[in-house]
């Protein structure tokens, strides 16, 4: 298969398995607990920092268009322009930031160390914390929230005991995928 076609081919399904995992969702005030973060560092363990920001960023325009792609089958610019619409523009930050440091991990294989997981797990770490502040940027702003404290205690604290099992999980899946002979791209 020629290497464009794959590529093609690897970052439409990835999207689809965001689109999937936003329908995970477990209502909690203005935002949602869904699975969303854990697609985001999935694609971002699995692509180069390119492909893993354009393959979510196709994401959010397909949503964006009105495709039923984020959390509950809701679509449109309105959800971008809402309280979950931050965190949206986040997932793009976070998908190239986890990739980047997740892709450093190369000599640390070479050399035989004992936690070549580490940046990945580092990188999810740091992506989310992405998510967190324009999450909350976008949150103060629309309730007019008077400190960015209280947008993080609205749109952060209720879902960050969450995310290292969504952490857990993504980096597992992507170590079984590259296992697979899925390479990054």
């Amino acid at each position: 298969m020629n290497d464009k076609v794959r590529r093609l081919a690897t970052m439409a399904v990835l999207v689809a398995v965001l689109a999937v995992c936003s329908q995970l969702a477990v209502p909690v005030g203005n935002v949602p607990i869904t699975a969303q973060t854990a697609a985001v560092m999935l694609i971002a363990l699995l692509l180069t920092p390119k492909y893993a920001a354009l393959t979510v960023a196709v994401y959010i325009l397909a949503g964006g268009i009105g495709l039923p792609f984020f959390a509950n089958f809701k679509g449109g610019f309105g959800v971008l322009l809402g309280p979950t619409g931050g965190y949206l523009y986040g997932f793009v930050v976070s998908a190239f930031l986890v990739s980047w440091i997740a892709g450093r991990r190369g000599d640390w294989l070479q050399k035989g160390r004992k936690f070549p997981w580490l940046l990945s797990v580092l990188g999810c770490v740091v992506g989310l914390a992405f998510v967190y502040l324009f999450g909350a940027v976008q949150l103060k702003m629309l309730l007019g929230l008077e400190s960015y404290a209280a947008a993080f205690a609205l749109g952060g604290i209720p879902y960050i005991f969450f995310e290292p099992i969504k952490i857990a999980v993504a980096v597992v899946a992507a170590k079984l995928l590259q296992g697979r002979g899925l390479t990054r791209f």
